[in-house]
């Protein structure tokens, strides 16, 4: 009997310490700078910076949007890149500070965005869509967009939710060009690749995994949503098997959903600086 009481006790003293380290993880902005090369990016593109941010899940974050405001303000970057999920399904868009931060962060940077599977299922997509356009950010939805930056030019290509690469029409030639890719899902990172061989991303931004929500020691993420148990594709950059040069960054995302804690996955900045080298 005693030695079922100090069990009980183990595991509840346990259970007490994770919830109080995922209650600081959850609180705890983790900012990763990471370097990508990219053959075909001309010279004056080099040392490039791009601030990535996705699944901010308004209102159920617990880092302020004050502190990505000013972190995207020390870097200073020259893009900025949202993949999705930036309010939750559950969330009354009146009741958010999603204008707000759109604007401060589109005072920064140039800011492109796609939507989310949260935004596509909270029956307020239109209302989200007015926003971000409203407030600056260039929604791209199954759309390209060529950019100039130092006298070069990329293309930036975006993907409403649930969409795939062949439903995008190019209206301009992109042969040659650095090719950025904006897709919630990276969990289809292989089919980006592969349904238009006309768009070939060099780069592929996603979110939605949450970093596998809880991360094991010795094992890595847990389960992330459309890639089940142990999942592949859930923090930093990977590589295509076919293609070294083309590669995926994951954001395990600022806020949650329906689980309440991070557990060793502190919520996620990411500063990509793309190199020729």
């Amino acid at each position: 009997m005693k030695k079922i009481f100090i069990g009980i006790l183990f595991l509840l003293l346990l259970l007490f310490l994770t919830i109080i380290h995922g209650y600081h993880e959850n609180r705890t902005l983790e900012v990763e700078n990471l370097t990508i090369s990219l053959p075909n990016l001309p010279n004056n593109l080099d040392q490039l910076k791009i601030v990535h941010l996705s699944d901010i899940h308004f209102p159920n974050n617990r880092i302020d949007p004050a502190e990505l405001i000013a972190e995207t303000k020390k870097v200073q970057p020259d893009l900025i890149f949202l993949t999705g999920d930036l309010m939750d399904r559950s969330a009354d868009i009146s009741q958010i500070p999603l204008a707000d931060l759109i604007a401060s962060l589109s005072e920064i940077a140039p800011t492109y965005s796609v939507s989310g599977n949260h935004e596509t299922s909270s029956e307020q997509l239109e209302e989200w869509n007015a926003i971000m356009v409203q407030n600056g950010a260039v929604l791209l939805e199954n759309e390209m967009e060529l950019i100039t930056i130092a006298e070069e030019q990329l293309a930036i290509v975006g993907l409403e939710d649930w969409s795939r690469i062949s439903d995008v029409t190019l209206r301009e030639s992109i042969e040659g060009l650095p090719v950025l890719l904006l897709a919630h899902h990276p969990e289809f990172f292989n089919s980006y690749l592969t349904d238009n061989p006309t768009i070939q991303p060099d780069i592929t931004f996603s979110g939605h995994a949450h970093g596998g929500q809880i991360r094991l020691p010795f094992i890595g993420p847990l389960f992330a949503p459309g890639q089940g148990f142990f999942p592949d594709y859930t923090s930093g950059i990977y590589e295509s098997p076919q293609n070294t040069h083309q590669k995926l960054v994951v954001s395990r995302g600022i806020g949650n959903s329906l689980f309440p804690l991070r557990i060793n996955n502190k919520p996620h900045f990411i500063i990509i600086t793309l190199t020729n080298e």
